[in-house]
């Protein structure tokens, strides 16, 4: 049996002792796959506000960095620490390795889809197991007891299993679009809310919420206190950046290349191969946040067992902390996993100018280096296409119908909007947020685009029950 085989096979056999939400056997309605993902976000929120037992008090008003909170969808010292995190992260790394076919799967045929999907939810798994006793052995929850660490480990693992059923279920088809997809929108929409109405008074003596911080400081005669604000708390400059970057984001995700074709039989009839500014998504700056995510998380391990005084020097280019006991967090000082989080808001930059400079050029190149990455390895490659429009039936006009000759013409579009769209993610992940922009820019860019499939998917399958020969022509059930 090759190595290839015997791999295959122990996924295959240990798919089958994974818990498990089955396809519905029959046809779900729009309503009923409405009610099922309301179910799933209400269940999501819920665990979200939900802190874990046995947790120091002090941990409990902890907050991770907000960009991390916002692409995983997570909350520190909730049922969702870890978030989707686990999720994200065991699926890319396996894509990556099907794309680069250091595991052979034919992602066409149904049952590769299913190994490809138990494979993915076992390594999430074993990923969230790894995590959780990071999180606990790094006394990333403040100084807790041997019984107090068993208690949070159990609640971190059991309640990620559940939110990778949570996000089965809504895939599978008894919901709408995807869970991950659901909890980040969930994650931003929050943040946006607490920061426009929140009635929580902060340490400056001002409410947490800008529109009803607007009225208090005019009523009080300070209203120039809340156009920068100290410690990343919502201000004016936040509010007037966010509605400006929304506004930038949809007319960003509408701009598009369009690449004109034509059936091969039927010349006469034209068509257009759009290619959009943003060809690579979100997928390069999920890749860099994962990365650096793991630095700080990983940092804050090796700093907590080997170097909690901050006295070795090579352990200190990794990263130094110290434990904010007021706000129950560790928050980094030094080292890499200092440059990796950047700065929230105009005067954490103006305190640190060199942090904030060195993070958006680390999260700049890294977003551009992954979009040219993800393009070979996620099958968004010029030969890939030229491959489907032949395979299709299509050409490009005035050309011969040559995969090498069309992949040629596309790649000239694909490679351009492949750095530009990596230099637009990064430059709205990292400078947005020293903008105090609500919800953060990467969340907002995630929330658009999410929310732009979720229209779609609507539509189409609102469409699939008004009309069910269009529904089976658009690929519905």
């Amino acid at each position: 049996m090759s190595q290839q085989s015997a791999v295959r096979t122990f996924f295959e056999k240990a798919s089958k002792v994974l818990p498990e939400i089955k396809k519905p056997g029959r046809k779900v309605g729009l309503t009923e796959k409405l009610a099922w993902t309301a179910l799933a976000l209400v269940v999501y929120v819920w665990m979200g506000h939900t802190f874990l037992y046995g947790l120091p008090q002090a941990a409990q008003t902890g907050q991770s960095p907000v960009l991390l909170n916002i692409v995983f969808a997570q909350k520190q010292g909730t049922l969702i620490t870890l978030g989707i995190g686990p999720i994200v992260t065991a699926g890319l790394i396996l894509q990556l390795l099907v794309g680069a076919e250091l595991i052979k799967l034919d992602l066409k045929k149904s049952e590769d889809r299913a190994l490809f999907t138990s494979t993915s939810k076992l390594l999430a798994i074993v990923i969230t197991v790894f995590q959780g006793a990071a999180y606990v052995y790094a006394g990333f929850f403040g100084p807790t007891t041997p019984t107090q660490n068993t208690l949070i480990f159990i609640q971190l693992v059991l309640a990620t299993i559940l939110i990778i059923l949570l996000d089965e279920l809504v895939q599978k088809g008894w919901g709408l679009g995807s869970g991950i997809s659901l909890f980040i929108v969930a994650g931003v929409a929050e943040e946006i809310f607490v920061s426009m109405i929140s009635p929580i008074i902060l340490a400056d003596g001002i409410y947490q919420g800008i529109i009803i911080a607007i009225f208090q400081t005019l009523l009080g005669g300070n209203f120039q206190s809340i156009l920068v604000r100290q410690a990343g708390y919502p201000d004016l400059t936040g509010l007037l950046s966010t509605i400006f970057l929304v506004l930038v984001l949809i007319y960003i995700e509408a701009i598009r290349v369009e690449i004109p074709i034509s059936y091969a039989k039927f010349q006469g009839y034209r068509a257009k191969y759009p290619v959009k500014l943003l060809y690579v998504s979100n997928v390069p700056i999920i890749f860099a946040t994962t990365i650096f995510s793991n630095i700080f998380y990983m940092g804050s391990l090796v700093w907590s067992r080997f170097n909690p005084n901050n006295e070795n020097f090579f352990l200190n280019l990794i990263g130094t902390y110290v434990f904010d006991q007021q706000a129950g967090t560790l928050v980094p000082t030094g080292g890499l996993a200092y440059y990796v989080i950047g700065p929230r808001g105009i005067a954490s930059v103006l305190e640190d100018p060199v942090r904030a400079a060195v993070h958006a050029a680390l999260l700049i190149s890294f977003a551009v280096l992954f979009a040219k990455f993800w393009v070979q390895v996620g099958g968004l490659g010029p030969e890939k296409v030229a491959e489907q429009l032949i395979n299709a039936g299509m050409q490009v006009p005035g050309f011969r119908r040559s995969p090498t000759i069309i992949a040629s013409i596309i790649g000239k579009y694909i490679s351009t909007v492949t750095i530009i769209g990596g230099l637009v993610i990064g430059v709205v992940a990292s400078v947005a947020d020293y903008l105090n922009v609500f919800g953060t820019g990467i969340g907002l860019l995630l929330m658009i685009s999410i929310l732009h499939q979720y229209y779609t998917l609507l539509m189409r399958e609102r469409l699939s029950e008004m009309y069910p020969a269009l529904g089976r022509f658009l690929g519905g059930e």
